[in-house]
C-alpha cells in the first residue's frame, strides 16, 4: 500500500536557555549534543526542509558545524516555539500555505514517521488550525505528574482540553476503564500548522489565561475556538528531556540503543 507523503517543512526552535536544564540543548548524549540528535531524526522525515530556529550564538554554531539544517536567528523574548516559529518563517518568506511542523529541540528520540503523521493528519483535517499527537498513558501510574501533559478528545479525535492536572477526572478511583480511546492520553509537544494561520492568527494573539495557568501554549488556540487534530500514536516511545534525570535516562537509552546500531 502506498503511503500518501504530506509536503511540509520542519522548524525546530532551539531556546538556550532553561530553568530546569540550563543549555541542555548543546548537552551531550552518547558524542552527539541533543540539537544534533534532534536535527538528525528530523532529517529523516519526510520534510523538504530542517530549519532550527536559535537565540543563541552557541546552538547556531553546533547545529552549522555537525548538521546540513539552516540556521535563522530570533528574538531571545518569545513566549513559546510556536511564537518563535512565527518570526523564523517571515525572516525566511515561506509562502503562507505551506505546512509547518514544529519539532520541540529536547526530543531527541523523535520519531521521523510520527513527524510525518502529525503533518498528515492536519492535512487530512479540514477543519483543524493544528495538528498535534499523543499517546495513551496509564492515568493510575502517571495522572499526578505535571510533566505529563494530559489530553482529552472528542469522538472526530479533535483535542477538547490539555492540562498538567490529571484528566478526566472520574466519579470514582481512576481504573481501567478510564484508559481508552478519548481517555488517558498523554500529549506528544509537536505540532503542525501553516504559516498564514500561525503568523496571521495565533502569534497576534496575547498569550490567554488558560496557557498562562497551565503553561501550555496549545491552549491559546483551544481559548480562542481552534480545532486542533489529534493523531494516536499507540507505541510511541520517546520523551522530551527538562530534568538532569532525564538527561540520564536518555543517555542510558541512546547508549544501549547504539549498541544495537540504532540513533549513532
Amino acid at each position: 500500500m502506498t503511503v500518501n507523503r504530506p509536503e511540509f517543512d520542519v522548524v525546530i526552535p532551539a531556546r538556550f536557555e532553561s530553568s530546569r536544564l540550563p543549555g541542555k540543548l548543546l548537552l551531550e548524549i552518547c558524542g552527539k549534543t541533543m540539537i544534533q540528535r534532534v536535527v538528525d531524526r528530523a532529517m529523516m522525515s519526510s520534510a523538504t526542509q530542517v530549519f532550527v530556529a536559535v537565540d543563541d550564538e552557541r546552538i547556531a554554531d553546533n547545529v552549522s558545524k555537525t548538521t546540513d539544517a539552516a540556521v535563522v536567528f530570533t528574538s531571545p523574548g518569545h513566549q513559546s516555539g510556536s511564537d518563535r516559529i512565527a518570526e523564523a518563517v517571515q525572516l525566511l518568506s515561506i509562502p503562507a500555505e505551506r505546512t509547518i511542523v514544529n519539532v520541540q529541540g529536547d526530543e531527541p528520540l523523535i520519531d521521523p514517521d510520527l513527524i510525518d503523521s502529525v503533518a498528515r493528519v492536519l492535512q487530512s483535517d479540514s477543519i483543524a488550525a493544528i495538528g498535534t499527537a499523543a499517546r495513551p498513558m496509564d492515568l493510575k501510574k502517571f495522572g499526578s505528574d505535571p510533566n505529563r501533559v494530559k489530553c482529552v478528545i472528542d469522538q472526530n479525535n479533535r483535542a477538547l482540553y490539555f492540562s498538567r492536572s490529571v484528566i478526566p477526572a472520574t466519579k470514582s478511583s481512576l481504573d481501567s476503564n478510564a484508559n481508552n480511546a478519548n481517555m488517558g492520553l498523554n500529549h506528544i509537544g509537536i505540532y503542525a500548522y501553516t504559516v498564514d494561520y500561525l503568523v496571521n492568527q495565533h502569534a497576534r494573539r496575547e498569550v490567554s489565561p488558560l496557557e498562562k495557568a497551565e503553561g501550555l501554549e496549545q491552549l491559546r488556540a483551544l481559548y480562542h475556538g481552534d480545532a486542533i487534530a489529534v493523531h494516536i500514536e499507540q507505541n510511541y516511545q520517546g520523551h522530551g528531556v527538562d530534568t538532569q534525570r532525564d538527561l540520564e535516562n536518555m543517555r542510558t537509552i541512546i547508549a544501549q540503543s547504539v549498541n544495537h546500531n540504532q540513533f549513532k
